[in-house]
């Protein structure tokens, strides 16, 4: 866990791919998260409350995340903040091996619209 956590703290996100993973968390659905927590997470992360906080990494979005779920009722805040660490795993492990937000796959999908695919972390999708 410890590693965990160094690891999101010394990975930095560029802006669009913090925007990219609040998408795919809320917007997708990759994360079980009600969809108008998105705006929350997205100003949390962008104009955090707390100094400790203003670094633009891994640490300081999943923060942002379990800030927004402070809204949530109990039994829901905790199944979303369950579902948290393992939605971040999947869509951060490129990132924090040292693979930058150009890596990104953008996959066309119906009605115009796309889909990032993650590299190494796509599976089932």
């Amino acid at each position: 866990m410890r590693k965990q956590v160094d690891a999101w703290q010394s990975s930095e996100l560029t802006d669009v791919t913090a925007k990219v993973v609040i998408y795919e968390a809320f917007i997708e659905g990759r994360l079980e998260a009600p969809k108008h927590l998105a705006r929350n997470a997205h100003d949390l992360y962008f104009d955090p409350k707390y100094e400790e906080f203003r670094s633009r990494t891994i640490w300081s979005l999943s923060n942002a995340f379990t800030s927004a779920f402070k809204e949530l009722d109990p039994i829901p805040r905790f199944r979303a903040t369950a579902k948290l660490g393992s939605f971040f795993e999947a869509v951060t492990l490129p990132l924090c091996a040292g693979n930058s937000s150009e890596e990104l796959f953008w996959t066309p999908v119906t009605g115009g619209r796309w889909r990032v695919n993650w590299p190494m972390t796509n599976r089932g999708r």
